[in-house]
């Protein structure tokens, strides 16, 4: 547990070694002796706080008594081993402390702190709302990347290739995910700009707003990327079809035409009399026939565009 002290004059986010009034206290790596601790600064029961260790919690808000908590998901840092795509993020604001917990290391929480922001740590509305804002922007950052990836993958759509398939299918996973996120967390941006959870000033309304508009915004194109991503995929699986076809064409009208030499080398390969047996030149005069054959199965194919 990192403890932190700001007043509205001082330039950064100073580390204290002792708890204080007005003090943010940041936990990474959470585990059950740090929310037993968090419990005993805040009163809270322990079973409030436990869904804090669950990474799959979805995004909400709750108040007990005078403290609230919010829990919140995060972009997290994309990686080959890893399923999920966002973190939990749950922010305690008790009466004396602005408390952050997540799982792993948060990148937003990080930025805020070495940010130098006009903002003391005592001003846990403002903190709250500046730390949403970050969120909502990241989401936008991180959507934008996946839309990317998709209209990149559209422009190149006559050159798709396998890898291009699970490229596809882990945009659309993270998009997913993101949609998953971002939707509660509207209902959660919603609830704290109606001032009941939280005691919002004028100046932070604006903010609150701003935050909102974002998180919206990053939700619609969530949603819109995934569509363009259905669409793609039937795409892929029209010229996947078209493909496969072809080849059944090219190896229907192959074999046939092999056939006319196979049938004629057949019967010139039976043990009984047969014309031009005697003949020095038949083995010519079989072969130029065969060839022949096929070169007018092969012309009839071109003509119906079968090859």
């Amino acid at each position: 547990m990192d403890i932190y002290f700001k007043t509205r004059t001082g330039k950064t986010f100073r580390k204290i070694p002792a708890l204080r009034d007005g003090a943010w206290l940041n936990m990474e790596n959470v585990q059950k002796e740090d929310l037993e601790k968090v419990s005993q600064l805040t009163n809270l029961d322990y079973a409030d706080l436990a869904d804090t260790l669950d990474p799959y919690e979805l995004p909400r808000i709750e108040r007990h008594g005078t403290t609230v908590i919010i829990f919140l998901r995060t972009p997290r840092e994309r990686k080959e081993e890893e399923i999920l795509y966002t973190q939990l993020l749950t922010i305690v604001i008790a009466k004396k402390y602005f408390i952050t917990m997540s799982n792993t290391k948060d990148d937003i929480v990080n930025l805020v702190l070495d940010k130098n922001l006009d903002i003391a740590t005592a001003q846990r509305g403002k903190l709250l709302i500046y730390l949403l804002l970050l969120v909502s922007q990241k989401f936008t950052k991180e959507v934008k990347l996946a839309k990317n990836s998709v209209w990149f993958q559209k422009k190149h759509i006559k050159n798709i290739d396998s890898a291009d398939i699970v490229n596809l299918i882990e945009n659309e996973e993270i998009l997913n995910q993101y949609t998953s996120a971002l939707v509660p967390m509207q209902s959660v941006f919603q609830t704290i700009s109606k001032g009941r959870y939280i005691e919002l000033y004028s100046y932070d309304e604006d903010l609150l707003e701003d935050t909102i508009i974002s998180i919206n915004q990053s939700a619609d194109l969530c949603e819109i990327s995934i569509k363009s991503i259905q669409s793609l995929r039937d795409s892929y699986q029209i010229i996947f079809t078209n493909r496969l076809s072809k080849v059944m064409k090219f190896l229907t009208s192959f074999t046939i035409i092999m056939t006319i030499p196979t049938i004629i080398a057949s019967i010139y390969g039976m043990n009984v009399g047969l014309p031009l047996a005697a003949n020095p030149f038949a083995f010519w005069y079989i072969m130029i026939l065969c060839i022949g054959l096929a070169m007018v199965f092969v012309y009839v194919f071109i003509k119906k565009k079968w090859l």
